[in-house]
């Protein structure tokens, strides 16, 4: 009886351990498949990482944010709030009655707003307008003396 017992023993012990080393076979063969998957998805986000870090650096080379010879021009002035300043000042133009000079082919029937700007550099100033069917852009000159800004439309396109 003893034997009987010993040998069921055994043989469940080794069903056991085959069904175990089976079991482990595949999720070791999972888990090679997935880590290769994951380090392909790894290098292609890091490749991906620095198309979009050169696109930014590329970018952020006309900013004002970015040029140090213009932030000297500021001096100690903060240039954040300098940046949001200058374009809250260009932004007000869409509301002030003499905005339709301000961009040269507004008129009271087709009036353009300024939809989004770009400060360049501590002179320079890229914007772009629309009535809501045709759009363009201009490229504006400006002056920051005595916490004043003045505006000079230089030349501007229409599409």
């Amino acid at each position: 009886m003893q034997n009987k017992i010993l040998i069921y023993v055994l043989t469940f012990m080794s069903l056991t351990l085959i069904f175990l080393s089976i079991n482990y076979t595949k999720i070791s063969n999972l888990s090679e498949s997935n880590s290769r998957i994951l380090k392909k998805k790894i290098d292609t986000l890091e490749k991906r990482y620095i198309e979009l870090d050169k696109k930014y650096r590329d970018e952020i080379y006309f900013t004002l944010s970015d040029n140090q010879e213009a932030l000297s021009y500021f001096k100690d002035i903060d240039v954040d709030s300098l940046v949001s300043y200058i374009r809250d000042e260009l932004y007000e133009k869409n509301f002030n009655k003499d905005s339709d000079t301000f961009i040269p082919i507004s008129n009271t029937k087709n009036k353009y707003l300024i939809n989004k700007v770009k400060i360049l550099n501590h002179k320079w100033i890229i914007a772009d307008f629309s009535n809501g069917s045709r759009w363009g852009e201009m490229w504006i000159e400006y002056y920051f003396n005595e916490n004043k800004v003045e505006f000079h439309v230089k030349d501007l396109l229409l599409y």
